[in-house]
């Protein structure tokens, strides 16, 4: 085969590679509408001073009265605590619920937010002494999709090149 040829095809696939990873990046990057049934967004926040745990949620919903968050769950230390249901939520998009949790330095809360239409949430928090931000979540879908889509594109490139 031509070396000027093997060459052209190289380059070619190189950038065929670069498109597809460029085309990943924005497709990722582009703001869709959420249809979705699951919270998007769940935060909390636990003052020891006051005892209260503020659960921020994000929901994004056309109708506040068909389609809700009906559940919150908090679980202290792996052992339900306390579980609320409601019929409607107050926002069409975020809201904050405060409860009243008896907790202490050490103690683990475990926050679940369930949707009456499907799909739910959850975030763990240790409480620690300075109240800093202690969160855990999951990453989002789009970040897994895209260090995906990296990994197999380097992949490709490291096969051809060899």
């Amino acid at each position: 085969m031509n070396p000027q040829k093997n060459l052209q095809k190289r380059v070619m696939l190189k950038r065929g590679c670069i498109l597809v990873l460029l085309c990943s990046v924005l497709i990722c990057a582009i703001p869709t509408p959420v249809h979705a049934n699951a919270p998007s967004a769940l935060t909390i926040a636990y003052n020891l001073e006051t005892q209260t745990l503020q659960a921020t949620i994000t929901h994004p919903v056309s109708d506040t009265i068909t389609h809700y968050i009906y559940k919150v769950e908090i679980k202290k230390n792996g052992v339900v605590y306390n579980t609320t249901t409601y019929t409607s939520q107050p926002d069409p998009n975020s809201f904050t619920y405060t409860y009243h949790v008896n907790a202490t330095t050490g103690d683990t809360l475990d926050v679940t937010v369930s949707c009456i239409q499907g799909g739910s949430k959850t975030i763990q928090y240790a409480i620690a002494t300075n109240n800093g931000d202690n969160k855990k979540s999951t990453p989002g879908f789009e970040m897994i999709l895209f260090i995906g889509v990296v990994i197999i594109t380097v992949t490709i490139l490291r096969r051809k090149e060899a």
